[in-house]
């Protein structure tokens, strides 16, 4: 039976249960699909070798597995690398959906086509915490926020036969050292391309847009070394060679940032680095040397920063503090490229300080930056941020279209949606695409300087072998790229320019010029931004960064 709720902390799953034996369960978490987007590398992924079906692990899946007592059995789903069998779903028990606002479309219509199964259906993740009005009558079972005491309640609880909730919320935050090893091996691992790990939980800054700081707080709690190391493990066991480290602001805590990275450098050199790291940040990383050293040196090659604006008015409006202090944001972004460190930027625009003459002044920033990938937004109010709160105030949200849900201040919102898709455009015409990214290279000969430093690091232990492995797997990407490029009329354009700057960066950069099957990958990454930022359908849905 289902019961209503308030807020609800069970008892961890290893609690003895004081009602006898508890009934099996069979469990099936489902992913659903994401729409073609800036993020999922959709165009990239059937160019590179084997079965790549998504770019990376959604990170909730093997979490919740993990944390299911022992009288369940798990299964999951993850719709992007595989398809749902619906009829095999009414053999369940419990079915649980989860997603992101971004997949909100896909989340109702599996919840619709399955809410009639006899299993108890029920509901998680990001987007169900902010906006759980959205699912009424569309599931038994609600999970709000963070889960690791709930969910492994609830799975107790029905498995005793016992009177389950409608809503379940801890009434605390996740203590993030007793969160078990997700799951992975439970994963088709072959079908990704990088790994998910979460380190820690938080931001400290108070950005006005972003529902971090609602879901998860604002002090950051942290996962130990060990524990990371028992996860590093896990994931390569299950054969990843990258991961993203999806933390919601890496550095929130430097101390133990550093105090995981020393852990990390010295599991990497034990293990002949396996694994290549990516993470997000924010932009005072610039300011703190040793993170970034101990970073290259724990074999971190990218950091995602939310740089959000060059417009100093928009970012104190928006509460994005960390991004006004000290010297420019072009010089910090120097600093972390300098230190070895490619930067993946985010940007946003409608703000009420943005006017029209916004779109060419990021334009300008981010040519001048040399971000070759820069992830674009229309400003988005999330439900249960202050951004939301305060427009709902001034009444100007208007959900009346699903592009640009507010009213801008200083333009209409066909001129902000106009001038946002123009935007995407320029950016990823391939010109100006090359130009940032050779530029960003040729311009930092520190970070070539650090980036050799670091494939000697691990080149003295790669073998003849191997490289002439990447070679060929180089050319199958170039090759299927031709093709992909022949079929779409597009060897003139992008196609030539690709040509054109690998010769520039073998004329100009000579033995630094970046290496064959990286250059073509960069070209194969390029075509998947070149069609979304074309693809007028696409939904690029909100950014939120730290």
């Amino acid at each position: 039976m289902i019961t209503d709720s308030v807020s609800s902390t069970p008892e961890k799953p290893q609690s003895p249960s004081p009602h006898g034996p508890l009934r099996r369960l069979r469990v099936c978490l489902i992913n659903p699909r994401f729409n073609p987007n800036y993020f999922g590398m959709d165009h990239l992924l059937p160019l590179l070798p084997g079965d790549k079906r998504n770019i990376m692990v959604t990170g909730a899946l093997p979490a919740l597995a993990a944390l299911a007592p022992d009288h369940c059995s798990v299964d999951l789903v993850d719709e992007n690398v595989e398809p749902i069998d619906f009829a095999a779903l009414e053999g369940y028990d419990v079915i649980g959906v989860t997603g992101m606002i971004v997949q909100h479309q896909r989340m109702r219509e599996i919840l619709l086509r399955i809410k009639d199964y006899p299993a108890t259906i029920v509901l998680g993740g990001p987007y169900v915490s902010v906006a759980e009005g959205q699912f009424t009558g569309l599931c038994d079972v609600r999970f709000i926020g963070e889960s690791e005491q709930t969910w492994p309640g609830f799975l107790l609880a029905l498995g005793r036969g016992e009177d389950v909730l409608e809503r379940y919320e801890q009434a605390d935050r996740t203590d993030m050292s007793t969160v078990p090893p997700p799951r992975y091996e439970l994963l088709k691992a072959e079908r990704y391309v990088m790994a998910t790990l979460q380190f820690s939980r938080g931001c400290p800054f108070m950005c006005e847009f972003c529902d971090i700081i609602t879901i998860f707080g604002r002090k950051p709690r942290m996962k130990s070394p060990a524990q990371m190391i028992r996860e590093f493990d896990a994931i390569r066991a299950a054969g990843f060679t990258r991961c993203f480290l999806v933390d919601d602001n890496f550095i929130g805590n430097k101390y133990k940032a550093k105090e995981l990275l020393a852990a990390l450098i010295q599991w990497q050199e034990a293990n002949h680095y396996p694994l290549i790291f990516t993470t997000e940040a924010s932009i005072n990383l610039a300011d703190d040397a040793e993170m970034m050293q101990l970073m290259v040196k724990a074999n971190f090659r990218q950091v995602f920063i939310g740089i959000e604006s060059p417009r100093a008015a928009s970012l104190e409006e928006t509460r994005k503090v960390q991004n006004t202090r000290g010297d420019g944001l072009l010089e910090k972004i120097q600093r972390v490229r300098d230190a070895g460190l490619v930067i993946n930027g985010g940007f946003m625009v409608g703000f009420d300080n943005d006017d029209e003459a916004v779109f060419e002044e990021q334009y300008e920033f981010i040519s001048a930056a040399g971000i070759a990938n820069a992830s674009l937004a229309i400003l988005t109010p999330i439900p249960s941020t202050p951004l939301y709160k305060r427009l709902e105030t001034e009444g100007r949200l208007d959900f009346g279209r699903s592009d640009v849900i507010f009213h801008p201040k200083k333009m209409t919102r066909d001129a902000l949606k106009s001038g946002y898709v123009s935007l995407m455009k320029r950016l990823y015409d391939p010109e100006a695409y090359f130009d940032r990214l050779l530029g960003g290279y040729e311009k930092s000969p520190q970070f070539r300087d650090s980036r050799r430093t670091q494939d000697r690091r691990i080149g003295a232990k790669v073998t003849l072998a191997g490289r002439l492995v990447e070679w060929i797997g180089g050319s199958l990407v170039l090759w299927r790229l031709y093709r992909v490029l022949d079929r779409n009329g597009a060897l003139s354009s992008p196609g030539r320019a690709y040509w054109r700057y690998w010769r520039r960066n073998r004329e100009l950069l000579g033995a630094d010029a970046i290496p064959f099957a990286t250059f073509v990958r960069l070209c194969a990454e390029h075509w998947h931004f070149f069609n979304i930022a074309n693809d007028d359908q696409t939904k690029f849905g909100a950014v939120v960064s730290a």
